[in-house]
């Protein structure tokens, strides 16, 4: 994917306000991109995040809405998992839904980096921002490509 030139965003001189078109709700076959590490704003909680790229919209993606959004291209979904006890299982989810198997013994770090450029099938469901007035596409949940 190519990196935005900030410099021609920044010349253009719009002469209205308008917020990109999130992608519609449903699921996603997708391409796992190299897992980044951080921590929450709010909390500090600890979370790995991928970036999934959409490549075939399944049947529940209304096809006008994919298209009111600009299709796939140069799309991204990102799927946070936060490292704590109770949230982890989600993590795990994710591996074996990438085709790693869990009976192997390898950390969930190494498989981190061994899902990279896997194939998995991605839910996207929307989300109000806080204060109401945007709508997100957010990752909720994976699922095996088979």
């Amino acid at each position: 994917m190519a990196t935005p030139n900030f410099s021609s965003i920044l010349d253009e001189s719009p002469d209205e306000v308008s917020a990109p078109v999130p992608l519609p709700q449903g699921t996603y076959l997708c391409i796992v991109g190299m897992g980044t590490y951080g921590k929450s704003p709010k909390k500090g909680t600890d979370f790995v995040e991928f970036p999934l790229r959409p490549i075939l919209a399944e049947d529940d993606v209304d096809k006008d809405e994919l298209n009111e959004a600009g299709g796939l291209e140069g799309k991204v979904i990102k799927a946070i998992f936060y490292i704590t006890p109770d949230a982890v299982f989600l993590l795990d989810h994710f591996h074996a839904h990438c085709g790693i198997d869990l009976t192997e013994d390898s950390s969930r770090k190494v498989r981190n980096d061994e899902v990279m450029n896997a194939e998995v099938r991605a839910f996207v469901k929307h989300e109000p921002s806080q204060d109401g007035t945007r709508i997100f596409a957010r990752f909720n949940r994976s699922l095996p490509a088979e």
